[in-house]
């Protein structure tokens, strides 16, 4: 017989708690299978088109195709800017290493990337924070990369640089070299100041504009409209295929009014004059400008300044190192002189005070003033002489004292002018378009707003003390002299001797002709435009010209020796201006033809930097580049070894 051990009977309770259990296992497994079906859900249905674009753009690449710019042309279809080749290296984020995720092979990549391209690593890590922005898009780090080296070496170790893509650029290039280089200015990339304004609302970092000259006044014609590539890649990404293609247009092209060989022929005559300077004692001499301009259009025909840069360094990327040693250049090479010089105007003013002191009636053609050597102001308490730097003259009227420059006879006229109710003088001069506020109006950015016809209303607004804001006899007396507070630029000059020239039009001077396309079909014209009509009668600015003739033309005019010999009938005026406490500096301004009998053609203002007489070192500066227009040859004044002013 067998025993079987005795069977427990279960306790109720315990079926009632395995239920439990089981209906907990249940329930938990209920809820894991919701949730799991709710998140396929929401990634399927809800984000499914979030997830297509992850996954789009892990295969995809934007590749943006920068469109060349317009090519630029002297007056003559010369051309001055031009495009040509290049590679660069530029970053695209999404594909470079995570710097929090993977900082050292971040560090790596960013340290190799330095030593090779030979940048700075905070201009490596600043360009790389820019391309974060737009992720998805390439930002150029460095242009015109030599192929031989970095592109092949980049080629060559591309697993170790990722998100480093070599592109083909379109780089500025100047077959001319420096000349004109304030003119047409030079481009690069787009500063944080300038994105979002509205000439540049559709760029972003990374894109080129034109940062100075002609670049910058013309760029939205020159820039044309960038295109895109969408290129499919493989897991290391390599391109497999182009899916979308829009092509860059390009720029139109801009043609300017600077004749070349003129420009050249502005540009050597500085350098001449400078060693003229030198040459007659005056070492400190260093910088000038030159200002050629169609009196009858207001067209710039040339417009130099001295010393020059060469606008090529900035192909490719200016270096911080470069751009510091052209600021830190004690010569300024990127300041140009004419449109920003600031200078005391000396005799080259007379003729436009002797036009506004004959026609508010001060004076006629047949007043005469005595000119001793000096002029004597006697006051209640004092007296006050101011000297003749021609020394004694006679007796002169204002033709002679245009042409032989006479300050005392002009001392006079300042006399004069003081007596008169208002500022009659400082009103005439300003309708020359001088002193004012908004510059010439030529079409190049940073023309200067600190030009200045010195009055009452100025001295009351900027003398420190009671004395200094009193406007005396002797500041109508230096005006009359062009000497004093008075401040007029090169192109100034230009403009308002083009006005008595020309019969009493004053131009907004301008460097730009045309617009045209690829063709060659103008789509848009530059127009002259006329700023102000002189009120001064023709009779009147007839004998300021007779003087001006005077000056080039007679044995006692100023500039007879520079322009001796010369074919073509000039008038001009000489200036040499005190500036303390630099030396004298050197100026003449001059027209030509001035035979009366046919228009003047061509107006020429010179100035060197305390480069002393203006009869000695400007005039032949003048008289080389009217040389040139005239087709003359080059020629040279005569020599001039006591230069009267």
């Amino acid at each position: 017989m067998i025993l079987e051990p005795a069977k427990k009977r279960r306790p109720s309770e315990d079926d009632s708690f395995i239920g439990i259990r089981v209906g907990v296992l249940l329930l938990l497994a209920f809820l894991l299978f919701g949730v799991l079906g709710f998140r396929l859900w929401y990634m399927q249905i809800l984000s499914g088109p979030q997830y297509v674009a992850y996954a789009t753009s892990n295969r995809t690449r934007t590749v943006m195709v920068e469109a060349p710019r317009g090519v630029i042309y002297d007056r003559k279809g010369k051309v001055l800017v031009e495009n040509r080749g290049g590679l660069s290296v530029g970053l695209l984020a999404m594909d470079m290493p995570d710097p929090e995720k993977n900082a050292f092979e971040f560090d790596q990549e960013i340290s190799s990337l330095t030593k090779l391209l030979g940048i700075s690593k905070g201009d490596v890590l600043t360009a790389y924070k820019t391309a974060t922005r737009d992720p998805y898009v390439t930002y150029m780090l460095q242009e015109d990369v030599p192929e031989n080296t970095v592109v092949a070496y980049l080629k060559e170790h591309g697993a170790d640089f990722p998100g480093v893509v070599v592109q083909t650029a379109f780089l500025r290039q100047y077959p001319l070299r420096a000349l004109a280089a304030h003119v047409l200015g030079y481009v690069g990339e787009i500063s944080s100041n300038d994105i979002g304004q509205q000439e540049f609302l559709a760029l972003k970092a990374g894109a080129h504009v034109g940062l100075d000259g002609v670049e910058r006044t013309y760029d939205s014609y020159l820039r044309g409209t960038d295109g895109w590539k969408t290129v499919e890649v493989d897991a290391a990404g390599n391109p497999k295929q182009i899916i979308d293609d829009y092509p860059a247009v390009a720029g139109n092209n801009l043609v300017l009014t600077i004749d070349s060989d003129l420009q050249k022929a502005a540009e050597d005559a500085l350098v001449e004059g400078i060693q003229r300077a030198h040459a007659s004692g005056f070492d400190k001499a260093a910088g000038g400008a030159v200002v050629a301009m169609d009196p009858q259009t207001g067209e710039i025909l040339a417009m130099a300044s001295y010393p020059n840069y060469d606008p090529s360094v900035w192909v490719g990327g200016i270096s911080n190192t470069d751009f510091q040693e052209l600021n830190d250049d004690p010569n300024k090479p990127l300041f140009d002189r004419a449109l920003d010089g600031l200078y005391p105007a000396g005799s080259t003013f007379k003729p436009f005070v002797a036009s506004v002191a004959l026609n508010t009636g001060v004076i006629t053609t047949n007043t005469i003033f005595n000119c001793t050597g000096s002029f004597t102001l006697k006051g209640q308490t004092s007296s006050q002489t101011w000297k003749d730097s021609g020394g004694a003259h006679g007796d002169v009227n204002v033709v002679q004292a245009i042409e032989q420059s006479c300050d005392v006879f002009f001392y006079n006229v300042g006399w004069l002018m003081y007596q008169q109710q208002g500022a009659q003088l400082q009103d005439g001069l300003r309708s020359f378009g001088f002193g004012i506020k908004t510059g010439t109006g030529i079409d190049l950015p940073g023309e200067t707003d600190k030009t200045r016809v010195p009055d009452l209303t100025w001295k009351r607004a900027t003398g420190q003390t009671a004395e200094e804001q009193l406007w005396k006899p002797g500041d109508e007396i230096n005006l009359a002299i062009g000497q004093g507070d008075l401040l007029v630029t090169p192109l100034q000059l230009a403009v308002a001797c083009s006005a008595i020239a020309n019969g009493g039009t004053v131009w907004v001077p301008h460097v730009g002709l045309e617009i045209t396309d690829a063709s060659g079909r103008i789509i848009r014209p530059i127009q002259n435009e006329v700023r102000n009509k002189l009120d001064i009668s023709d009779t009147i600015l007839k004998a300021v010209r007779r003087g001006m003739r005077l000056v080039t033309s007679d044995p006692t005019g100023t500039a007879y020796d520079a322009f001796r010999g010369f074919p073509v009938a000039v008038g001009g005026k000489t200036g040499t201006a005190q500036k303390k406490p630099d030396d004298d500096y050197a100026l003449f301004m001059g027209y030509a033809p001035a035979d009366g009998m046919t228009a003047p053609q061509i107006v020429v203002v010179a100035i060197i930097e305390q480069g002393g007489k203006g009869a000695g070192v400007a005039a032949p500066v003048v008289r080389r580049v009217m040389q040139a227009y005239f087709g003359k040859g080059q020629g040279s004044a005569a020599s001039i070894s006591n230069p009267k002013e």
